[in-house]
């Protein structure tokens, strides 16, 4: 049965980041950023505690610490939902809980995992969004400045006060690989197939 890969996650890059501000504004524009992109920086802010005792902590702990943070900041139930797609409404009542806890689970156990420490980069928000047609959303755009100036974007797509999907490299969203991956998954076993195999990858990524 096929494995549920780890992607590079928002998070890699998060824990690596030096400083956490709103980008290329002075404090009088900070505060008039908007709610979206505020709470792109909240939510850095509640992890960095964590991520900056990363190294000394285990998977689970870090597990542990971020899942209240994560729970908050993303509408993990429209991200399931999302990333199952189509089959998402064959699914039954029950399933489907099973697959929106499981995912969840899944999630919050993958950023966990590839949490690193700090080596001299910047993290930044910008200040304001534009709006998004492919989510019905707002866009927040982010960069990840590394120590040699090479420049990463991670856009968070917002709706409805909380994260829907994040597009690494700016384009490529994590929902619509994940959903691939998934399509394959249901399309040999349905839906106790998905469960089953989030399940095992979230006890192997806290394993580790």
């Amino acid at each position: 049965m096929k494995d549920i890969k780890c992607f590079m996650s928002p998070l890699r890059w998060a824990t690596v980041l030096i400083s956490l501000s709103l980008w290329g504004t002075t404090p009088a524009q900070a505060q008039t950023a908007s709610p979206a992109a505020r709470h792109i920086q909240s939510y850095y802010q509640q992890l960095l505690p964590t991520i900056q005792q990363a190294g000394r902590l285990s998977v689970r702990e870090r597990d542990r610490r971020f899942t209240p943070a994560i729970s908050s900041a993303f509408d993990l139930a429209t991200m399931t939902r999302l990333a199952v797609g189509p089959s998402w409404s064959s699914f039954s009542g029950a399933q489907q809980a099973a697959v929106r806890e499981a995912f969840a689970r899944f999630i919050i156990a993958d950023y966990a995992s590839q949490v690193s420490d700090y080596s001299g980069e910047s993290f930044v928000v910008e200040p304001q969004t534009s709006p998004e047609a492919r989510g019905g959303g707002e866009l927040v755009r982010t960069k990840l400045i590394q120590a040699g100036g090479r420049t990463v974007t991670i856009n968070y797509l917002v709706r409805g006060g909380r994260v829907i999907d994040v597009y690494l490299n700016g384009t490529i969203s994590d929902l619509a690989t994940r959903r691939d991956e998934f399509a394959s998954i249901i399309a040999s076993g349905g839906a106790d197939a998905l469960i089953k195999r989030l399940r095992e990858r979230t006890e192997s990524l806290l394993a580790g």
